[in-house]
């Protein structure tokens, strides 16, 4: 179970990560310009300083963790239980059971 919990975790900041590194690279390999889905520097500028502070960058991310967690939250009491995460892998197809 635990092992679980942990792969689906990492999987989540993996997939933040790759996002995160999408966005910084986007200038530095040549395309520029924002036909290609990226936005505006002034979208992450949560503080309009012409600047993107690490909390700026990362919030994105971080809002879709939080609300991948509130999914699992079932009862919003701030953790996912044990019977919150069975559910989950319930739903998914997975018996929780055979996970240890």
């Amino acid at each position: 179970m635990k092992k679980i919990i942990f792969l689906t975790l990492l999987s989540l900041f993996f997939v933040g990560g790759v996002v995160g590194i999408s966005i910084a690279g986007y200038g530095y390999h040549g395309k520029h310009g924002y036909g290609y889905g990226m936005q505006d520097m002034s979208s992450l500028d949560g503080n309009g300083d012409s600047q993107i502070s690490f909390d700026e960058f990362s919030a994105p991310q971080m809002d879709r963790l939080k609300s991948a967690f509130n999914m699992l939250d079932t009862d919003k009491d701030g953790v996912i239980s044990k019977a919150e995460y069975d559910e989950f892998l319930k739903v998914h197809g997975v018996s929780p059971e055979s996970e240890s």
